[in-house]
């Protein structure tokens, strides 16, 4: 009877023009493994950003640098660590395709929420609808969007990173990562900044399994 009421479900969304439907069990389970590769990865990129910002003074930091510098350092270890499937799609859009899903890397606001321009293809993610403009080639414009996102404290340090799934505009579910067991140590040296004798090492290469 579930799978009966699946099918129905896929069939009209097909007909809405949306993406397959994400569900909770369904990604924790198919993507046990790449989630907690995710998390490590977002670890060693947060470790590789503070530890390039403490060469450069507060004051002397272009506008946008440590957000860029942050996803610079995450797509350097994905695409080392995925090779083939993470890419700069459309507008330099980083993104994961892996068993059928797709990932976007974004931070988030206060609610949870991607902090994106509203444009008529964010739109269009947010609403699961197929945007063939979306990505060079078609092969995943039926496969569900998922949002890696994380935010800052007010001290600075990068918190709750997270998956989250997002349709009719609001947010069907999220995966932190406690809830497939992971505990990331991000509070090293919030903005960069020294404390103490704190040291981190750079773990660059393939992540540990």
């Amino acid at each position: 009877m579930d799978l009966n009421m699946d099918k129905i479900t896929e069939i009209s969304r097909k007909k809405k023009g949306k993406r397959k439907l994400a569900n909770l069990e369904a990604c924790k389970l198919e993507l046990k493994n790449e989630l907690n590769d995710l998390f490590k990865i977002f670890e060693q990129s947060v470790e590789m950003t503070n530890t390039e910002l403490r060469k450069h003074p507060v004051v002397s930091r272009c506008r946008g640098f440590e957000a860029s510098l942050l996803q610079t350092n995450f797509a350097e270890l994905l695409f080392f660590n995925f090779p083939g499937n993470a890419f700069f799609g459309r507008n330099k859009r980083l993104t994961l395709r892996i068993k059928g899903y797709v990932f976007f890397f974004k931070k988030l606001n206060d609610k949870g929420l991607p902090m994106n321009v509203m444009t008529q293809s964010v739109n269009r993610i947010n609403n699961q609808i197929i945007d063939v403009n979306l990505f060079f080639d078609t092969d995943y414009n039926e496969a569900p969007i998922l949002y890696f996102g994380y935010q800052k404290n007010k001290i600075g340090q990068y918190v709750n990173p997270q998956i989250v799934y997002i349709d009719e505009d609001k947010i069907s579910f999220s995966i932190e990562a406690s809830t497939i067991g992971y505990l990331p140590n991000l509070f090293s040296e919030p903005n960069g900044i020294e404390k103490g004798e704190v040291k981190v090492k750079i773990k660059k290469g393939r992540i540990a399994k």
